[in-house]
């Protein structure tokens, strides 16, 4: 008989309960939400203020403590006894032509310009009675460098010729833009800011430095987000990072404070110490707006995650509630009697009364189950180990496998000397193949595919390794009949179960480089002495190949490089020493490159190594092909610049190449040229597009990279030989050109680091 609708929607019934139970949870989450938006909402605008006059401070501590310790740096030089001395004879070079200053003067200039902290791009000295000025690049005239490599149309030659520093020791000015203007050819340098140094005692020198504010804004402000000024302590304007000009503000007499124009807020703090005055800009309004908005959203939310909530409580309790009615109308039916109450939901009670003879049955049960919980755990544990997936990593083997038992390991590499049209299907026949030989349904050997191109068989109570050998001859002999792919096969020894699978595919690894040069199926048990190393580093450090190439003769190289990998197939030499060779003359051919000055070639020797090129290489045949379309393009170049080098640069060159180690500098060699070390430094630079310095220091580093090659040899001993008399020095180039210190290109060389970025520091 149907229970009557109002016993099922009792006050004591499971839908009126769960009903109330959501409508509570509902009532409190949407009062804690309404809530904490009424709350939060009101202190957006204090935390709005808050921030920014905490940002605009941090970036008003910033400018201040930079300005202060530029002036105390360049305070520190003009102090120096020597520097007074220096610029004294400098304001008369014309009278005294003591050019030999000018080195000692620029090394001073040099080490203010390379502080990366000061944020400098230039510090020019400017001797106003004489007429010219010394920066980092050298000593030109006051018209050329204002005129040409500074010029600024708010900032003229004549500008500068006018400027007096009176009593001042510092004058900022308003940052402009400049250019370079050299060789018919303009280039922006963008925005700087000039800073005016007294050079005390002289009133006719002053020194100018060339601040970059776009890296002070990177540095102290928040890199362009919102407008941000600094005005001198005359409300001159001298930065800003917006077009739109700053509108008159009333400032307090506090240091810092805030004012509301229109839709934005202006924050602004003056300095201590420069007595300068910081302006940021932040659109509050626009907040104002999405708090306005924020709120009507969240109202509409509330409401309909309310009714949505409502609607789903109803019907979820009403689809929960059904089934216990019908279960409980079975159960009475079975039972043929009331059931007692033993809990305060009905429902509940009388599930409860008849689940307890359903539970007493269930026991019996239970408890076979627990006698056989160690039988169940073997045959899980067996098959576990018999389907680990072809996918499965040594680290998920190690944790599935826990046996002492000895075992053997096998390791297959894959290579096409014609790849077929679907590779994928032949890799995989291949595969199976394989495993059909060496494991069966009854067997626990296991089969892992590291790669695509390589399948590792674990083999366990394998017997002697002369079986193994057999079968694997099978398998040799099944292959010779197939031309477009060969495999290299790797045997382990038969291990204990203590050695750790990791290290025999460690040990595997290494025997697939013994593979020797050719497009047979090959199996390898141990590895055999290698005799091509000597001729790799004959030709990574050696100068018979720079010869052959700086002659142009492609019938002596072509003839050098066939004698070598006739040399290497000789001597039985391993696939992996051809690889070595065929490397070691792309990298000696890019060092012929750069010491001749050809950088259009460079890209196509980097290019040539990208990709693993020799990763299908199975003949000498292919290597003599490679290498010769690898340096025919250097020959014909060496060949066309030999007639028509300039004799200047020819004569810099070589000297270069020949005293790189010695202290020699770009005066140095303007002087046995009988030149100016401006002039020599212009034309080095339009004859070869480098710098003077940069292509001694690029010889330089190129020559230690060989040293380093030798690890009998100290760093400091290389960085001597190499010209650095600073072995910091020596080790700061040779980061910045190569992105490694000495000691890890070293570790790298031979093999013991990864190819990720290298760490810093180094150890001598």
């Amino acid at each position: 008989m149907k229970r009557p609708l109002t016993s099922q929607f009792a006050l004591s019934g499971l839908f009126v309960k769960l009903m109330l139970s959501f409508l509570s949870v509902i009532l409190l989450l949407a009062s804690f939400n309404l809530f904490s938006h009424l709350y939060l909402s009101g202190k957006v605008y204090q935390e709005v203020v808050r921030q920014n006059e905490q940002s605009l401070k941090q970036a008003v501590d910033g400018y201040e403590n930079h300005f202060r310790l530029t002036q105390n740096m360049i305070l520190a030089l003009t102090q120096s006894d020597t520097w007074t001395a220096n610029l004294g004879i400098l304001s008369h070079l014309k009278e005294n032509r003591r050019y030999d200053i000018v080195s000692e003067v620029k090394s001073d200039l040099m080490t203010l310009n390379g502080n990366p902290f000061l944020h400098i791009e230039n510090f020019i000295l400017h001797f106003k009675a004489e007429g010219y000025v010394l920066e980092k690049e050298g000593l030109s005239t006051a018209a050329d460098m204002f005129g040409k490599y500074y010029y600024s149309g708010e900032y003229p030659a004549d500008f500068w010729s006018a400027q007096t520093m009176d009593n001042q020791y510092l004058k900022v000015l308003p940052a402009a833009s400049f250019t370079e203007t050299t060789m018919n050819s303009s280039r922006p340098l963008g925005r700087l800011m000039p800073v005016m140094i007294k050079a005390i005692p002289y009133e006719e020198v002053y020194g100018i430095v060339m601040l970059n504010p776009q890296r002070l804004e990177q540095a102290y402000g928040d890199s362009g987000k919102n407008p941000f000024y600094i005005m001198d302590a005359q409300d001159r304007l001298l930065f800003s990072t917006a077009e739109t000009e700053l509108p008159a503000l009333e400032y307090a007499v506090t240091a810092s404070s805030h004012e509301r124009i229109g839709d934005n807020y202006y924050f602004y703090q003056k300095g201590a110490q420069t007595g300068f005055t910081y302006v940021r800009v932040t659109e509050v309004a626009a907040i104002a707006s999405g708090l306005r908005g924020m709120r009507v959203l969240l109202a509409v939310l509330l409401t309909a995650a309310v009714l949505v909530s409502l609607l789903f409580s109803l019907l979820f309790s009403y689809r929960l509630n059904q089934p216990l009615q019908r279960l409980i109308a079975a159960f009475d039916r079975k039972s043929g009697g009331a059931p007692g109450k033993v809990s305060s939901v009905k429902e509940f009670a009388i599930i409860g009364d008849r689940l307890s003879s359903i539970m007493e049955n269930n026991r019996f049960i239970q408890n076979d189950l627990a006698n056989k919980n160690s039988l169940v755990r073997q045959y899980a544990y067996t098959h576990k180990v018999k389907n680990i997936p072809l996918n499965a990593s040594l680290g998920e083997l190690e944790d599935a496998l826990h046996s002492e038992r000895p075992y053997a390991s096998i390791l297959f590499k894959l290579s096409f000397t014609r790849l077929p049209e679907e590779p994928e299907e032949h890799t995989l026949a291949l595969w199976q193949l394989i495993q059909r030989l060496f494991t069966g349904e009854e067997s626990e050997n296991v089969a892992l595919q590291p790669e695509q191109d390589l399948l590792l068989l674990l083999l366990f109570d394998p017997g002697p390794q002369s079986g193994i050998l057999q079968v694997l001859g099978t398998l040799q002999e099944l292959l010779a009949d197939e031309p477009s792919l060969y495999l290299t096969i790797a045997v382990s020894p038969v291990y204990s179960g203590e050695t750790p699978f990791t290290d025999a595919y460690h040990n595997l690894s290494g025997l697939l480089k013994e593979r020797r040069l050719n497009g047979e199926t090959q199996i390898i048990v141990e590895p055999r002495a290698s005799s091509a190393k000597a001729i790799h580093l004959k030709v990574t450090h050696g100068e018979e190949l720079h010869t052959l190439l700086q002659s142009g003769s492609e019938e002596a190289l072509f003839g050098w490089l066939d004698r070598q990998l006739e040399q290497l197939q000789n001597k039985d030499a391993a696939a992996e020493d051809f690889r070595a060779f065929a490397a070691g003359v792309s990298e000696q051919t890019s060092k012929t490159v750069m010491k001749l000055n050809l950088p259009e070639l460079e890209i196509g020797l980097v290019a040539a190594l990208s990709g693993e090129p020799f990763a299908a290489f199975y003949s000498s045949q292919q290597y003599s092909e490679w290498l010769r379309e690898l340096v025919i393009p250097v020959l014909a170049a060496i060949r066309s610049g030999s007639e028509t080098r300039d004799p200047v640069i020819s004569f810099v060159l070589e000297y270069l190449d020949k005293h790189y180690g010695e202290d020699i500098n770009l005066n140095l060699v303007a002087e046995k040229l009988n030149l100016t070390p401006g002039y020599l430094s212009s034309i080095f630079k339009e004859k070869t597009g480098i710098n003077f310095s940069e292509y001694l220091n690029t010889l330089r580093i190129e020559q230690a990279k060989a040293l380093l090659m030798n690890i009998d040899l100290r760093i400091q001993d290389i960085a001597l030989q190499v010209g650095y008399q600073n072995v910091n020095s020596f080790i700061r180039m040779f980061k910045r050109a190569s992105g490694l210190t000495p000691g890890e290109y070293r570790k790298r060389a031979a093999g013991d680091l990864p190819v990720q970025a290298p760490a810093s520091g180094e150890e001598l």
